[in-house]
């Protein structure tokens, strides 16, 4: 799949790009300086994303933990690939969807962190390629007898996690007892093993504040003590997987499963953290342990996601229309956060102040003109990504040396 993405043809469908007869491997060789392409578009630092991998690796490796990063935040087989390469467990998915063309890329082993009870998802996991390792969450009895009577055929058995959440918030059994019906129905489920326990802590408010810690740090020990009660019903299987997924806390949930009790085999423990690829300017740079000010050993994360418009109006002084909006940029979560502007050193004293579907009215000091180049900064890379089929990777001189693929 790296291979048929990389020699796929260039064309107007990649609204970003000037006319190039040639293919997506080609870009990085056609010349290009930013400014060549097909403004807005959103770009990805080549220098911040070769930080950012090395330094998570590097983390994980120091705490004694995997790392099965969420494919899902990028669905690019290029950001996929790169990561695999630097020593990720597996990839994380949504759905049968994501997992089914992630197998297509080469990734060896899948997690679903999701439950699958739709007939034509479970009829895709009763005849996926045993090679395929997949893993999928459980949350109640209703849904493991659903996937029992798909799967109970299937040659080599699906491993389940066990799912728990917490009151208010999404999936997952809400106690331990619960839980702990769940993990028993699957272990007397024929195509079924029950193979550990997860939970999602991005449920608590993403803001490090002294609350929503104290609440993350609960979760993940009660995801601890889950997977020591699973140690009786796993039988035969090799090792348990202890798996937490989110950019936020990934430190506060490696420290709460530090002190595990011996249990009768190896427990394997998951991060499944995706954000920290690209960081951003917002909503991470905010929680992320690695943010900047966070004083962590490790490192600071480096921004890779930025935005270019042309500023295509200025109708009323201090207000500039440029050429962007909900279509091109994410919103979910903070409107887009002016950095600069091109070809000039000096600060850019502005704001966003609402998009439209393909229009940003841009409050600033007066230092914005009719044909100026904004670069913006980006909050949530998860909304990012699905807006483009295909990014653009620059250097630090803004030179276009390749591009990665999307597929969602």
């Amino acid at each position: 799949m790296l291979a048929r993405s990389a020699a796929e043809p260039l064309g107007p469908q990649f609204r970003n790009l000037p006319d190039h007869d040639g293919t997506v491997a080609s870009i990085g060789d056609a010349g290009w300086q930013v400014t060549d392409l097909l403004l807005p578009t959103v770009t990805l630092r080549a220098s911040a994303l070769a930080h950012n991998t090395a330094l998570f690796t590097r983390w994980c490796a120091e705490s004694g933990v995997d790392h099965a990063p969420h494919g899902k935040t990028t669905m690019s087989p290029q950001l996929v690939a790169g990561q695999l390469d630097a020593g990720a467990w597996g990839i994380t998915a949504a759905t049968v969807a994501q997992a089914r063309i992630m197998h297509d890329w080469g990734v060896p082993r899948v997690l679903i962190a999701n439950e699958v009870v739709d007939p034509p998802g479970l009829r895709w996991l009763a005849t996926a390629d045993p090679e395929l390792e997949v893993y999928v969450l459980a949350d109640s009895v209703e849904g493991v007898d659903r996937m029992a009577a798909a799967l109970g055929d299937r040659p080599t058995p699906v491993s389940v996690l066990v799912e728990l959440g917490v009151p208010g918030g999404r999936a997952g059994a809400r106690s331990r007892d619960e839980a702990l019906a769940v993990a028993r129905r699957v272990a007397a489920s024929p195509g079924l093993e029950l193979a550990g326990a997860e939970c999602f802590e991005g449920v608590y408010r993403q803001d490090r504040a002294a609350e929503s810690l104290a609440g993350v740090d609960r979760f993940a020990a009660d995801l601890a003590a889950l997977v020591a009660d699973l140690d009786g019903l796993a039988g035969e299987r090799a090792e348990l997987v202890l798996t937490a997924g989110g950019s936020a806390y990934p430190d506060r949930v490696v420290a709460a499963w530090r002190e595990l009790p011996a249990l009768s085999r190896p427990v394997r423990k998951v991060v499944r953290s995706g954000g920290y690829l690209t960081h951003d300017h917002g909503m991470y740079e905010r929680s992320s342990p690695f943010a900047t000010g966070a004083q962590n050993p490790s490192g600071t994360l480096r921004p890779a996601l930025e935005l270019w418009a042309y500023v295509l109006s200025s109708p009323e002084p201090g207000l500039a229309i440029c050429g962007f909006g909900k279509r091109d940029a994410s919103y979910d979560v903070d409107l887009p956060v002016p950095l600069r502007r091109l070809g000039t050193g000096d600060p850019l004293h502005a704001t966003v102040v609402k998009l439209n579907d393909q229009h940003a009215f841009v409050r600033h000091d007066g230092g914005l003109t009719v044909g100026d180049v904004v670069v913006l900064g980006l909050s949530h890379p998860c909304t990012v990504f699905d807006k483009w089929s295909l990014i653009p990777l620059l250097d630090d001189a803004d030179a276009v040396v390749g591009a990665v693929r999307t597929y969602f």
